[in-house]
């Protein structure tokens, strides 16, 4: 079967990490991948290195028909039979592309959790209720998210719910590298967030929460941020006008974020919106990491549904998320009981073998 991924901006985000991952695992004896994006990036280099064919496209809002045309030649050209679309504007432009080569089949999947409101939000109802009833199958990757897309006029018969998944890694080695590197004091109580520096992400939020974690407890401890973004430099003044430097190291984009998970306590979440579910939540849960996250998108099927692996506080809730931080630092017991539950509910709901193998059906 000949799938082409495609995507407008192909960077270094949880999206990306989800083609990568199908294009590895089903790249191995079920499909021919193909690849079709607009901005160039890590995923575009990564691609272009497994030696799949791709395309560059503008699909930019004046450029949306000349890119299903372009679109469309590309794939009678490699007789590809699925487009995979990430997000609705790519669903659009291969629905658009459709329409000249017919026998394509469009499924799309859907990354984020986001009402649509507003005049633009009126716009994109009335498309979706006029084109998504021509898609193959349409994948929320959380049960919020399914819930979403019907509100925003996605058609409710062609969504299934696939979750994200990871390979499970079993009960994690810890690593002390890190702290070595950071030179972290002896005892100290490391929690870490993988994080664009963004204002979905509630970075805002998470210094607060420090200041009130710092003023609760006398226990060393020190949050690892890695992430870049547009917002990077006003964290950053904000962390030193908060006097959290020895309990908040922003280390910026980092490679080595298994290490920095695996030298980990606990793992965080503090975004406000946007977060349907996180590939960055599933790798702490493969390190063995319990949870405190936001009560958006899919973290609450991530922490709590089915199997307890931490705990879930609403947006802007400092005492609460503060408090649940502290109740883990305070018992070693309960850090104990909820690690090995993440890493059994990553091998119970969440192998990304299988759902990668889910994703395939939705193809035929």
């Amino acid at each position: 079967m000949n799938v082409l991924y495609l995507i407008n901006y192909a960077g270094k985000a949880g999206t990306e990490k989800y083609v990568e991952n199908l294009v590895r695992i089903l790249g191995k004896d079920k499909i021919t991948p193909f690849f079709a994006y607009n901005i160039a990036g890590e995923l575009s280099e990564k691609m272009k290195a497994a030696g799949v064919p791709s395309i560059k496209l503008d699909m930019g809002k004046t450029a949306m028909l000349s890119a299903a045309k372009t679109l469309a030649d590309f794939c009678r050209e490699n007789k590809i039979e699925v487009i995979h679309a990430q997000y609705p504007r790519e669903n659009l432009v291969a629905l658009l592309a459709k329409r000249r080569y017919k026998q394509l089949k469009v499924v799309m999947t859907n990354h984020l959790t986001l009402r649509l409101s507003g005049a633009s939000g009126l716009v994109w109802r009335r498309l979706n209720k006029s084109f998504t009833p021509h898609n193959h199958r349409i994948i929320a990757v959380c049960r919020e998210g399914k819930d979403i897309m019907i509100e925003n006029g996605v058609a409710r018969d062609k969504i299934e719910v696939i979750y994200n998944g990871i390979e499970p890694a079993g009960r994690p080695q810890k690593s002390d590298a890190v702290r070595r590197e950071l030179m972290l004091p002896e005892g100290c109580f490391v929690i870490s967030i993988l994080a664009r520096f963004a204002p979905e992400k509630g970075l805002d939020f998470l210094l607060d929460v420090l200041k009130k974690l710092k003023s609760e407890t006398d226990k060393p401890f020190c949050c690892l941020v890695c992430g870049d973004g547009e917002l990077f430099a006003d964290i950053k003044a904000k962390v030193s006008d908060m006097g959290l430097e020895n309990e908040c190291r922003l280390l910026g984009y980092r490679t080595d974020t298994k290490d920095i998970l695996l030298a980990s306590d606990a793992y965080v979440c503090t975004s406000s919106c946007n977060e349907a579910m996180s590939f960055a939540i599933l790798e702490a849960m493969n390190s063995g990491l319990p949870l405190v996250v936001t009560d958006i998108g899919g973290n609450r099927d991530l922490a709590e549904t089915d199997i307890k692996c931490g705990y879930v506080t609403k947006y802007g809730d400092v005492e609460g998320f503060a408090a649940a931080i502290k109740q883990l630092m305070d018992d070693r017991q309960l850090r104990a009981q909820l690690s090995c539950a993440a890493t059994d509910k990553i091998a119970q709901y969440f192998d990304l073998n299988k759902l990668a193998n889910d994703v395939f059906e939705a193809y035929k």
